[in-house]
């Protein structure tokens, strides 16, 4: 089931990255609670709200994601749970197995930066990287129980701004 858990969350790691952007916020700063109260974070505006079948090995999940777009650049928290029969006792594993994962959409196959980090006591990573087409993207990702949180900054130019760490800086998982 290893295997499985690195599968699942790599590929929605991978979904959120390749996100179109196709969302529209407004320029104010709020505080954003989830639908079903697991996180709050501040974005730029209201997010839309979607959610995304996503095909694994062992089914089909679905991502939550608020996604505010202001000024060309893109806000977005994903989350799902993972069922019960996936094994996350390996949380570095699996958030690395989904880098990987997305690395390939990268400048040279790779992150520029990845930290890692602890959060609310749980191992976290912060990564950041360029896409083939000059977006500059940062990945903030964490497992808490059951769920794996991934907050995407992405714009053309630099991911380092301090609008991103207010976004990831803000972000509480419930």
């Amino acid at each position: 089931m290893k295997l499985f858990a690195i599968r699942f969350f790599a590929a929605l790691l991978a979904t959120a990255a390749i996100w179109d952007g196709t969302a529209l916020g407004q320029d104010s700063w709020r505080r954003v609670t989830a639908r079903d109260g697991t996180f709050t974070v501040e974005m730029p505006g209201e997010p839309a709200y979607i959610t995304r079948d996503v095909k694994t090995d062992n089914g089909v999940f679905v991502a939550h994601r608020y996604i505010a777009q202001v000024g060309g650049t893109d806000y977005v928290v994903q989350f799902t749970i993972a069922p019960p029969n996936v094994d996350l006792s390996d949380t570095r594993k699996v958030l690395q197995s989904a880098l990987d994962g997305v690395a390939k959409q990268l400048r040279g196959g790779t992150w520029e930066n990845v930290r890692w980090t602890t959060y609310q006591g749980l191992t976290a990573c912060d990564a950041i990287g360029v896409k083939n087409d000059g977006t500059a993207m940062r990945v903030f990702s964490v497992i808490k129980r059951r769920t794996q949180f991934n907050l995407l900054y992405a714009r053309k130019g630099a991911a380092v701004a301090a609008d991103a760490d207010r976004f990831i800086g803000s972000f509480l998982a419930q």
